[in-house]
């Protein structure tokens, strides 16, 4: 029999359910791979053997009494360590909190979860309080890419893009303020969906604010989807709330593309991309475009929102910080540090005015909506960036936004944007293109992104 963590969840369900494999089976499976992968990697900041073994013979039982709990009963997930889980800390990277209690509730996406009958194996690296784009903390120190242990898995979902990745784990869950589950998921050759604004509830509030997102990372496009129909479920504890959709995820995928319009930007008007990686997202067009769809060349209708988004950014992040204890915060990470200082120093006006301009933003997306079913375009101008950098140009660039051209426009129209896989490079790194669509279309999306893993199967990590 293959390797249980190679599956994918449709695959392990129907074991489970003719009992050619077992919960118990798979989750020693991932643990087994914990045990042998993540001392190199550092994807997980910490896992219970003893607890996930307990949740996998209680999903052992009721698979073997025909009463499951649902799609994802016994299927193995990895929880970010910035998402509350009942009865762990949520460090969050930092060496801030040192003195956090452990939770006493789940965040609503890991209640979901936990009610469906995952099996939790631990929780994953972040950089601290997930503020920049690459994988490394004061608490836990470096996370490293499985393609090239010298590159960064990318940030801030970057252990649980790492142990996705290397079958550590078959589930995980990020979160997305500018980027941080498309980055990493596209460093490190997986799937990955920051769903519209809220579709997945947010508790407590991410230090992200507005610009926050829930999402799955996962090494299919279905095997996200049945994430979604698990975790996209109201819950009264979400500030933001909207109308929960019991429209089916999973049986939606195989529609296919035939007769939509795709509009493709290469550069969105002002990035600077990798001929290699330019050329990979181009022929994935011209793969949809065969597939049915109309595809067309286009200029989004906006121009870089780097400064507005920033500008939130720093405000959200400052605020999330300002119970900080000022001698702790000369043990943080510099650039969380220089990102605190730029936000306290806001005025209210400078926040309002990036508000206006993120309104605008949105608009003009809107609009282009009007005319199109999805934006593609690339999902990172490069690879990934080598270990112990935050930026890819030392002497030119200051801030990991300079170098996501792609990403953070996303988080501030609030759209469901995917990070789909589309090959190796030359040098055997991880490539990717994103699909966007309007707001409350992630089920199109994932449409589109199954379509095309259909005839271009997602290259899998080996050792």
């Amino acid at each position: 029999m293959s390797n249980p963590v190679e599956f994918d969840v449709e695959s392990l369900t129907v074991g489970f359910a003719n009992s050619d494999l077992s919960p118990v089976e798979v989750a020693q499976a991932c643990l087994d791979a914990i045990s042998e992968i993540n001392p190199a990697l550092n994807a997980f900041t910490d896992f219970d053997a003893d607890s996930a073994l307990a949740q996998a013979k209680s999903s052992e039982f009721r698979w073997r009494l025909g009463t499951p709990l649902g799609r994802l009963d016994g299927i193995p997930v990895a929880i970010k360590d910035t998402m509350a889980m009942r009865g762990w800390q949520t460090r969050k990277g930092s060496l801030q909190t040192v003195d956090a209690a452990e939770e006493t509730q789940d965040a609503p996406a890991v209640a979901r979860l936990r009610d469906g009958g995952a099996v939790f194996l631990g929780k994953t690296t972040t950089p601290e309080f997930g503020w920049k784009g690459v994988g490394d903390s004061p608490l836990t120190g470096i996370t490293r890419n499985p393609w090239d242990q010298q590159r960064t898995t990318g940030g801030s979902s970057a252990g649980s893009a790492a142990a996705v990745a290397t079958g550590m784990t078959v589930l995980a869950t990020g979160t997305d303020g500018g980027g941080s589950v498309r980055m990493p998921a596209a460093f490190c050759g997986i799937f990955g969906l920051k769903p519209t604004f809220s579709v997945i509830p947010v508790f407590p509030p991410s230090t992200g604010g507005t610009l926050s997102h829930v999402g799955p990372m996962t090494r299919t496009v279905a095997d996200a989807a049945a994430m979604m129909e698990v975790v996209a479920r109201a819950d009264p504890r979400e500030i933001y709330p909207v109308p929960e959709d019991s429209s089916p995820w999973v049986s939606e995928l195989g529609r296919g593309i035939d007769g939509l319009r795709i509009a493709y930007s290469p550069d969105y008007g002002y990035a600077d991309v990798d001929p290699q990686i330019a050329a990979a997202v181009q022929a994935a067009t011209l793969f949809m475009q065969d597939a049915g769809a109309t595809v067309e060349l286009i200029d989004p209708p906006f121009e870089d929102p780097r400064e507005d988004f920033c500008t939130i950014w720093d405000a959200m992040l400052s605020m999330a910080l300002l119970g900080v204890a000022t001698e702790r915060l000369g043990q943080s990470d510099p650039g969380l540090r220089a990102t605190f200082e730029r936000g306290s120093k806001l005025t209210a006006q400078d926040y309002l005015n990036a508000e206006k301009a993120r309104l605008r933003m949105s608009k003009s997306l809107a609009e282009l909506f009007s005319s199109y079913d999805l934006l593609i375009s690339q999902q990172m101008p490069t690879v990934a960036l080598p270990v112990g950098q935050d930026v890819w140009d030392t002497d030119a660039q200051d801030h990991w936004t300079q170098w996501t051209p792609f990403t953070y426009p996303h988080n501030l129209s609030r759209c469901p944007a995917a990070s789909v896989p589309i090959g190796l490079t030359d040098d055997g790194l991880p490539m990717a293109m994103q699909i966007v669509g309007r707001h409350f279309d992630d089920r199109l999306v994932l449409r589109a992104a199954a379509r095309y893993e259909a005839d271009n199967p997602f290259t899998r990590w080996s050792m």
